[in-house]
C-alpha cells in the first residue's frame, strides 16, 4: 500500500548464465529480478512502477556480485515480495516446485485447493518480478506448451533444459 515508503533499493545490470539481468534489492532481500535483451529502460521502469515510493541507488558493482551470488556459488537468497495474498500463495507453491520439475498451472492451482482458478493462477505467475528465484519457468500448460514468459520462451525452454541437466548430472 505504500509503495515502497522509506525502502531503499539497491538496483544494478549484469550478467547470469541466462543474458542480460537486472537485479534489485532491499535490506529485506531481493525484490526484483529480471532478464532483458537489448535495453534495460524496460524492466527499469517495472521495478519503479512497483515501488513508486523508493528511493533507488544504482550499483552495477554490487549487483554482478549478487548475480555471482545466486547463478555461480548458488546461495540461498532472501526474497522481499510484494503482491496479494493470492500472488504471494501462488509464488509459495512455485518455490516447491524442484529443480527439473514442471507443474502445470492447474497443478497449482489444485496444490492451492482453489482448482476452478486457473487462470487467477497464470496471472499471479505473469506477475511475478522475482524470475529465476521464484520459479515461474517450471510452468506449463496443460497441453505442455511453454505459453507466455516475460522473459521469452527460448529463455524458459533453456533454464528448463539447465535444471533438468543438471538434476540428472546430479543423480549419476
Amino acid at each position: 500500500k505504500k509503495m515502497g515508503n522509506n525502502l531503499e533499493i539497491t538496483y544494478g545490470f549484469g550478467y547470469s548464465p541466462y543474458g542480460k539481468t537486472m537485479i534489485a534489492s532491499t535490506p529485506k532481500g531481493i525484490c526484483a529480478l529480471e532478464f532483458y535483451e537489448s535495453s534495460h529502460e524496460d524492466v527499469f521502469e517495472r521495478l519503479t512502477s512497483n515501488w513508486k515510493n523508493a528511493k533507488f541507488a544504482q550499483d552495477n558493482t554490487l549487483a554482478q556480485e549478487e548475480l555471482n551470488k545466486i547463478f555461480i556459488h548458488k546461495e540461498k537468497i532472501d526474497l522481499y515480495v510484494k503482491g496479494t495474498n493470492f500472488q504471494i500463495n501462488v509464488w509459495k507453491a512455485l518455490l516447491n516446485i524442484k529443480e527439473g520439475e514442471v507443474f502445470t498451472y492447474s497443478d497449482i492451482a489444485e496444490l492451492l485447493g482453489k482448482p476452478k482458478s486457473v487462470r487467477a493462477v497464470a496471472t499471479a505467475i505473469a506477475s511475478n518480478h522475482i524470475g529465476y528465484l521464484i520459479p515461474c519457468h517450471r510452468v506449463i500448460s496443460k497441453t505442455a506448451a511453454m505459453g507466455g514468459y516475460r522473459w521469452g520462451i527460448p529463455r524458459k525452454k533453456i533454464l528448463l533444459a539447465c535444471e533438468t541437466f543438471d538434476t540428472l548430472s546430479n543423480n549419476q
